[in-house]
C-alpha cells in the first residue's frame, strides 16, 4: 500500500521554504493552505451613521470588525435606492465595509497586490428554475456578470518589517475596501430576474461572493490567497404587498393604507 503520509521533517521544510520567500516555480500552488500570503477576513471600521451624516473608520488589527454578511433590499431599504454593494452614501447599505483583511507572512519579501478577483452564486437557485433560467447557481440571463475583477495596487510588507506604511496596525497587514462588492449591472439584472416571481415563492435571494486575491513578491513570484466568502443577503420587499424596511405603504398591497396615493414605500 503506498503510504502518502509526510514526515514532520519534510512538512516544516516546506512551510521554512515559504515563508522565508524562497524563490519557487509559478506553476502550481506556491502559497497551500495561505500559508505566505492569507486572506484572513472580511472586516469594518467603526460607524457613526445619522439621516444626514455617515462617519466611517478605517479597522486596523486593533478596531476591525468581523463583517461576514449583510441583509438589505433588492430595490431599496428604508427608502434608499440599492445601487451597488457596499453604498458609502447609503446609510443602510454597509456604507462603513466591506474591507478584506490580508496578511504577508514571508520574511524580506513585500507583496503588491494585483487584483481581487469575485465569483458570484445564489445557493438553492435551481428552486427558481421554472421561472428563471439557471445554470451552475446562477440566472443565465447574468452570466455575464457572475465573474468580477477589482484592481488594487497596495504593497504590503514583509512579517519582519518594521515600517507599517498602510497604518493597519501591523506592518504585513493590509486592509483592502471592497468598492463595489457587487456592482450596479448585477443588482438590475437580479432584479429584472427575480421581481417577477411572488413573494410567496421568493422572499429572500443569498448572494454569495467568493473573493480571491492575486500578488506579486519583490522577487517577482506570483501568489494567489485562499478563497474567503461574502454574503449578501437581498430581501424580495419593493412592491411585494407587504409593508417592510420601515415603508409607510406597498403599492401592491390588498388594502392602501394611505389617505391619498403610496410612492416608493411613503403616503403622499
Amino acid at each position: 500500500m503506498r503510504s502518502t503520509r509526510w514526515t514532520f521533517a519534510a512538512r516544516t521544510a516546506l512551510a521554512a521554504l515559504i515563508v522565508v520567500g524562497v524563490a519557487m516555480p509559478a506553476r502550481g500552488d506556491n502559497n497551500p493552505n495561505g500559508m505566505a500570503f492569507r486572506a484572513v477576513g472580511w472586516f469594518k471600521g467603526k460607524a457613526e451613521i445619522s439621516a444626514g451624516d455617515i462617519k466611517c473608520e478605517i479597522p486596523s488589527t486593533t478596531s476591525a470588525i468581523s463583517d461576514g454578511s449583510f441583509s438589505m433590499g433588492l430595490w431599496n431599504t428604508y427608502g434608499f435606492s440599492t445601487l451597488m454593494y457596499p453604498d458609502t452614501s447609503n446609510p443602510f447599505g454597509n456604507p462603513c465595509g466591506v474591507w478584506i483583511q490580508l496578511q504577508n507572512n514571508m520574511v524580506n519579501q513585500a507583496i503588491v497586490i494585483d487584483r481581487i478577483e469575485l465569483a458570484f452564486r445564489i445557493p438553492g437557485a435551481r428552486r427558481f428554475r421554472r421561472s428563471v433560467g439557471t445554470a451552475r447557481q446562477f440566472p443565465t440571463a447574468c452570466r455575464e456578470f457572475r465573474h468580477d475583477t477589482l484592481f488594487f495596487g497596495e504593497r504590503i510588507n514583509p512579517v519582519n518589517s518594521t515600517v507599517d506604511t498602510l497604518t493597519s496596525g501591523a506592518p504585513n497587514v493590509a486592509f483592502i475596501e471592497m468598492l463595489p462588492m457587487v456592482s450596479n449591472q448585477l443588482l438590475l439584472c437580479l432584479r429584472e430576474q427575480y421581481s417577477p416571481l411572488p413573494t410567496a415563492t421568493f422572499a429572500s435571494l443569498p448572494l454569495v461572493v467568493k473573493a480571491t486575491v492575486f500578488g506579486t513578491a519583490d522577487s517577482g513570484d506570483r501568489f494567489r490567497s485562499n478563497p474567503i466568502d461574502y454574503t449578501v443577503n437581498l430581501r424580495h420587499t419593493c412592491g411585494n404587498g407587504r409593508t417592510d424596511d420601515g415603508e409607510q405603504c406597498d403599492p401592491t398591497a390588498p388594502a392602501n393604507a394611505c389617505f391619498g396615493t403610496c410612492t416608493g414605500g411613503k403616503c403622499s
